[in-house]
């Protein structure tokens, strides 16, 4: 049976080629290396384009709430569950307006990968791989306290090589801090 699947898969790479031309793409075969700098760069221009459509998502939700709420009809003489009707709808409105906000960045990551379409699945190896460094190295979260808090959890804030270092050193002193009266260093 495997034989069978492997004779039909070179059969089709025969007739996929015409005149060394290739009809098809094999994206797996070349696999695109990304260097961290790289990486870090991407990532920056994808939390710009998250913040980016924050503010005309907002918006289009106020808009659409605004025009919905005030297509309604309004007696003044009903409360709706002792509040004024206008009162509910202007914050029906806004928080519309509010939603809209809060699902801007996930429409900014849709069309950043829309148009790194690409790259997109390097970045997400690379982000897997990244934060699977951020939690090897970040400090137990049982040593925090008012005096001594958890710096950046997850690496939200890395942006760059020398961040990350930074972030690095950042965690080792929050784990010394944190250890210092236990006398024992994380397990």
């Amino acid at each position: 049976m495997i034989g069978l699947a492997g004779a039909c898969g070179r059969a089709l790479g025969k007739q996929q080629r015409r005149g060394g031309i290739r009809f098809q793409s094999t994206q797996t075969d070349s696999k695109i290396t990304m260097t961290w700098e790289e990486f870090f760069t991407l990532r920056k221009q994808r939390r710009l384009w998250e913040r980016v459509a924050a503010l005309p998502c907002a918006m289009l939700g106020l808009a659409g709430g605004a025009a919905v709420f005030a297509s309604l009809p309004v007696n003044p003489q009903q409360s709706f569950m002792g509040i004024d009707p206008l009162i509910l709808f202007g914050g029906s409105t806004v928080f519309c307006g509010v939603l809209g906000f809060v699902g801007g960045p996930s429409i900014g990551r849709m069309w950043y990968r829309i148009g790194n379409r690409r790259l997109a699945s390097t970045i997400d190896a690379k982000e897997a791989e990244f934060f699977r460094h951020v939690k090897a190295n970040r400090s137990d979260p049982n040593f925090s306290s008012a005096s001594n808090p958890l710096p950046d959890f997850y690496g939200e804030k890395i942006n760059s090589l020398a961040a990350y270092r930074k972030w690095l050193r950042k965690q080792r002193e929050h784990e010394r801090k944190g250890t210092f009266n236990l006398g024992n260093k994380k397990k």
